[in-house]
């Protein structure tokens, strides 16, 4: 009886052992990730010296409590530091959020890529022609809304996404569908649309059910105009002549599937965990390659990030981006909207992801710069 009791106690010591070892490890790593976070934040102020402020989350998939720092200024007019609580306009990573909702009712087959948008804008020209995959892809040859001369010319306008589809359906497409890649916003805001009409619920309900309640994006809003948000940062642009300035307005209800979002840092860096209400979750599933045209043809574009460059294709959710330096391949989104940049960016390989959020729209290319750094020192 003596040999068992010194048994028990001794397996008790053990567990309790590797409980305290196995906490240990965990704070030690989340050190190791707030020194890499604070180190890149610092170079970046020092290099930006018109970026007002940052917020920076990083989470590794199944977890549920990020690591967030935020550095500088929230608000310059009125002295008000940034935190880890502020929220930013995220732009278009909220088309990341839009194509999660369509692969949702893709894998409960309410809908296919296939599926051709005449189902859903009967007085869309070409409508039979252009489908799903091509609104998700980039490859609808649609025009983007924000070139629609009446849109470009009145920015600030409450445009319905019936207008904004019906003005852009009445010009011709840039390209026949599946045969180019070119941003489309409207493509995004058809989506979101389409969403609507497919699951019977508004698209800020389905953003409130999938996401809030089920991924725990507590500051996630669907932006409206007239709305005040609480702890929104202030946005800024750069003028060539006068340094920070404020940036021009723009309405962001029209943006709605293309870019109406608002959250933290820490908040949409959760989309890492997208398996939580997608069975077939695509940032995991599928292959790692640029998207190839139906003529055979790879659509991908190059352009420079910092000392180095990054080929990007957008695929069926979400952008692949290849980086020269640091040398390293990754799945995400790229936002900007008036005054803001957002970038939220995974690394298949470790399972981390990665939020870089800036108030200074002109500072987005530097947030995928200090992203991909980030994501690259903790895979090494």
């Amino acid at each position: 009886m003596r040999d068992v009791w010194k048994n028990f106690v001794f397996l008790l010591c053990l567990s309790f052992a590797v409980l305290i070892s196995g906490h240990a490890g965990a704070q030690e790593r989340e050190a190791e990730i707030r020194e890499v976070i604070t180190r890149n934040a610092q170079k970046m102020m020092a290099l930006e010296p018109n970026l007002p402020g940052v917020s920076i989350a990083v989470l590794k998939k199944g977890g549920d409590r990020p690591v967030s720092l935020a550095f500088g200024s929230a608000c310059v007019e009125n002295d008000v530091p940034m935190t880890v609580g502020h929220k930013t306009k995220i732009g278009s990573v909220t088309k990341f959020f839009t194509a999660a909702l369509i692969h949702k009712l893709i894998q409960e087959r309410k809908l296919g890529f296939d599926t051709t948008v005449d189902r859903f804008f009967p007085d869309f020209p070409r409508g039979r022609e252009i489908t799903i995959e091509h609104l998700l892809t980039h490859t609808s040859g649609v025009i983007d809304m924000l070139w629609l001369e009446p849109v470009f010319l009145s920015p600030t306008k409450a445009w319905t996404p019936e207008e904004l589809i019906r003005m852009a359906g009445a010009q011709p497409l840039s390209f026949a569908p599946g045969t180019e890649q070119k941003y489309s916003n409207t493509g995004y805001l058809m989506l979101a649309q389409i969403s609507e009409m497919v699951s019977g619920q508004g698209y800020e309900e389905q953003i409130r059910e999938n996401f809030i309640s089920k991924l725990g994006m507590e500051s996630l809003v669907v932006g409206k105009d007239q709305t005040v948000v609480p702890r929104l940062a202030c946005g800024y642009s750069i003028s060539d002549d006068s340094g920070l300035i404020l940036p021009i307005m723009m309405g962001i209800g029209m943006a709605k599937g293309a870019g109406s979002l608002v959250a933290s840092a820490g908040d949409v860096v959760r989309l890492v965990n997208l398996d939580r209400m997608l069975e077939n979750n695509f940032l995991d599933t599928r292959p790692l390659a640029p998207l190839k045209l139906a003529n055979g043809t790879i659509a991908q574009a190059t352009s420079k990030i910092g000392h180095g460059e990054c080929t990007q294709s957008y695929l069926a959710g979400g952008t692949l981006l290849i980086f020269t330096d640091p040398e390293i391949t990754l799945e995400g989104q790229v936002g900007s909207f008036p005054g803001f940049g957002t970038v939220f960016f995974y690394d298949r390989e470790t399972m981390f992801a990665v939020v870089v959020s800036v108030n200074n729209e002109k500072c987005a290319n530097r947030a995928m710069n200090v992203a991909a750094q980030i994501l690259y020192e903790l895979r090494n």
